[in-house]
């Protein structure tokens, strides 16, 4: 990653652009609207296609299908657009951290918890220093809130979000 491509970058252009890709559930689809506005928030321009400085990839782990999927969109992105930083968090994040920070491209590795940091971390990335902000999960005593203002909502419909997990434990849940 070429560290000044982002300042020069910054200076040609007044705002900085970010892309997400949502797998998954509907929480995730909430949880990316809810990323979305911590960029936009920052200044950052969210953008459907085209090159981002920021693509975020919201991932999944229902199945080993779901992990496939997420892998082979991190690989995508990053063929694509080599010089971008790439966020990557969700379930599959979660689960397999240090998997996924071995994978060619990854700038930030967030899991299902700190992602209100996701902005932090991404310029982090931009600075040349990798992050993996994933926390043991089932340490976590306070669940993360993560509002949307539903300002740049894309969808004709959106999603309340009434609980963050709950005390089943289901074996294909991550969030507890």
């Amino acid at each position: 990653m070429d560290k000044n491509f982002y300042s020069q970058q910054t200076t040609e252009c007044s705002k900085r652009k970010v892309s997400f890709v949502t797998l998954g559930c509907k929480v995730n689809q909430y949880d990316t609207d809810a990323m979305r506005d911590l960029f936009l928030k920052r200044g950052y321009v969210s953008v459907q296609e085209g090159e981002a400085d920021v693509y975020v990839i919201n991932t999944c782990s229902v199945t080993q299908t779901g992990d496939k999927k997420s892998r082979q969109m991190i690989r995508r992105i990053h063929r694509e657009h080599p010089r971008a930083v790439i966020a990557v968090s969700g379930c599959y994040a979660q689960l397999a951290p240090d998997e996924i920070k071995k994978i060619d491209g990854v700038g930030v590795v967030v899991g299902t918890q700190n992602r209100a940091r996701i902005v932090d971390y991404a310029e982090e990335a931009m600075k040349g220093r990798t992050v993996n902000a994933v926390s043991d999960i089932m340490e976590c005593r306070e669940f993360e809130e993560l509002p949307v203002d539903g300002h740049d909502i894309d969808k004709t419909r959106a999603f309340m979000k009434i609980q963050e997990g709950c005390n089943n434990y289901c074996t294909f849940c991550i969030i507890p």
